[in-house]
């Protein structure tokens, strides 16, 4: 697997991991908040069983996350760098292409959609408003500097993280909890798999938002829940495996007709 670099056109330099594959195919990581390319290892699980099915794999880190160039965590960045990473793989070869999103990785990707992605699998998909109690998530000091000053510091934790604080913004957090489901949904124009856990209260909730959502999505969209599985996914990823190979398999085998 070789260490590549992705130049966004705001001018933020993504780190990434990139595995060639034999034909036209690849598959796009997108992560989830403040996490990394490799998603708590849930990644490079499953960016080997996609490896092994004949894909090639890009898993990145967004910017100002792991070992990307610094920037504030906001989904419009988030947005522009999938775009770009998806460019990069057309330009390496790979015209046809899947997104692979997890958990808040899931908005960036629907909003984003390029050109060249034919479907998507989202796990763990955040596709409609959600009230975060954000007091517990963050420290009183925290919320007093996203009032205050606008932004706040998040220590990046992760194995190769390039810093030792993310920045989030006031944008960062209504841009997770200020969403329009028809809005979103209704503009999506390829068949996406929604997958979510059944075993922890976050993941029922974003069920049922999927529920809600499903009839919004293109012809062919699916909603699957995995019993057993938490938000997270890891203790079900095989089931994630399975059903993410079978569900791309089918929709590639269909674009090439």
């Amino acid at each position: 697997m070789a260490e590549v670099e992705i130049t966004t056109p705001r001018g933020v330099t993504l780190a990434g991991t990139f595995e060639p594959g034999a034909g036209t195919t690849a598959v796009l990581f997108a992560h989830g908040f403040l996490s990394d390319r490799h998603s708590s290892l849930r990644f490079d699980i499953l960016a080997s069983a996609y490896r092994t099915a004949g894909h090639a794999t890009l898993q990145i880190d967004f910017s100002g996350c792991g070992a990307s160039g610094d920037d504030v965590v906001t989904v419009a960045g988030e947005v522009e760098d999938l775009r770009s990473a998806s460019a990069w793989l057309t330009e390496q070869g790979y015209p046809v292409q899947v997104i692979h999103a997890h958990s808040f990785g899931t908005l960036a990707a629907l909003r984003a959609q390029p050109a060249d992605v034919v479907t998507m699998v989202l796990t763990g998909p955040l596709t409609g408003p959600m009230s975060y109690p954000w007091e517990e998530i963050f420290s009183a000091g925290q919320l007093d500097d996203l009032e205050v000053r606008g932004f706040t510091l998040i220590p990046d934790d992760n194995e190769a993280a390039a810093r030792q604080f993310s920045v989030i913004s006031r944008q960062t957090l209504a841009d997770y909890s200020l969403i329009n489901q028809a809005e979103l949904l209704g503009a999506v124009r390829v068949p996406v798999l929604l997958v979510h856990g059944s075993e922890d209260e976050e993941a029922t909730e974003l069920v049922d938002l999927s529920r809600e959502g499903l009839p919004l999505l293109p012809p062919g969209s699916r909603l699957e829940v995995i019993d057993g599985a938490g938000h997270g996914m890891r203790s079900r990823i095989d089931a994630v495996a399975e059903l993410a190979l079978a569900w791309v398999d089918q929709h590639l085998t269909a674009y090439s007709r």
